[in-house]
């Protein structure tokens, strides 16, 4: 088994020269300014960071499900209340995170966990560090188990953060090291992801939307990084998911602009 490393912590330089330029021209084609005022962009890739946050964590509701339970509040018959319950709470967090400016901090990281852990955990354990021993399916990992321990390694995760220049070293910094701490009971790596959106946006950068296809590797990424305070596989999987959802939006533009310029039928 591999105990909790509190070096981890010291690394704060994720990605290359090279990368962060690769990200920001990606940010610079489609801006978080560009996003936010797009209300179709907003709903759109919203559902998408729901569903696919969803799925990351065993949920089995595929996207016509989730779609139905956000747009309708229909349940999709004999399927687990849980799975439903997470859904809304990923929806209500996303809902906040879009409305209201947060910043990067001990109290956000809190009331983003007490709305997704709603029903996920007993209300004395929402937004309170774990007080006890927690254990990692499929990986050799094993964090820290006391309540004081933890708290004194988020606060300093925290201080760690606010060192870091770079905007986009900074959110996976943090998503990763979030996730790494297991703070909580439950809901770590929903929190994280929430965080690494809270992070961007705090910066001025375009979102972070997870697709359902790169389930696994998300996964994958998120264990090497566990057991080897790396962030290669990671880096990797999120320049590629940033990428996409960039491209995606590219696209939806793309289209309007040649709807503009041609017309749908040959005039007789």
């Amino acid at each position: 088994m591999i105990p909790y490393n509190p070096d981890f912590l010291e690394n704060v330089v994720v990605f290359t020269e090279d990368e962060k330029v690769f990200l920001d021209a990606l940010n610079d084609k489609v801006s978080l300014f560009k996003f936010l005022a797009n209300k179709s962009f907003i709903d759109k890739f919203g559902m998408d960071f729901i569903h696919t946050s969803a799925k990351i964590e065993g949920n089995t509701y595929d996207k016509n499900d989730t779609l139905t339970l956000l747009e309708y509040g229909r349940t999709a018959g004999g399927k687990r209340y849980s799975d439903a319950k997470m859904i809304l709470n990923m929806r209500d967090a996303y809902e906040l995170f879009i409305k209201e400016d947060l910043v990067v901090n001990k109290g956000t990281l809190k009331d983003l966990h007490y709305i997704l852990s709603d029903e996920m955990v007993v209300d004395r354990e929402r937004a309170m560090p774990r007080n006890e021993e927690v254990t990692i399916r499929g990986c050799e990992y094993v964090p820290l188990a006391t309540a004081e321990k933890l708290d004194d390694e988020l606060s300093y995760m925290f201080e760690k953060y606010e060192t870091i220049e770079n905007a986009f070293d900074r959110a996976i910094y943090l998503h990763c090291n979030l996730a790494y701490l297991q703070y909580f009971k439950d809901c770590n790596k929903r929190t994280a992801r929430m965080m690494l959106n809270v992070s961007l946006k705090q910066n001025g950068k375009m979102l972070y939307i997870p697709n359902e296809e790169r389930v696994s590797e998300y996964l994958s990424s998120v264990v090497s990084y566990y057991e080897t305070g790396k962030y290669d596989k990671f880096k990797a999987y999120f320049i590629n998911e940033y990428k996409e959802t960039v491209d995606s939006i590219l696209a939806v533009e793309n289209a309007k602009t040649q709807e503009q310029k041609r017309p749908l039928r040959r005039k007789t």
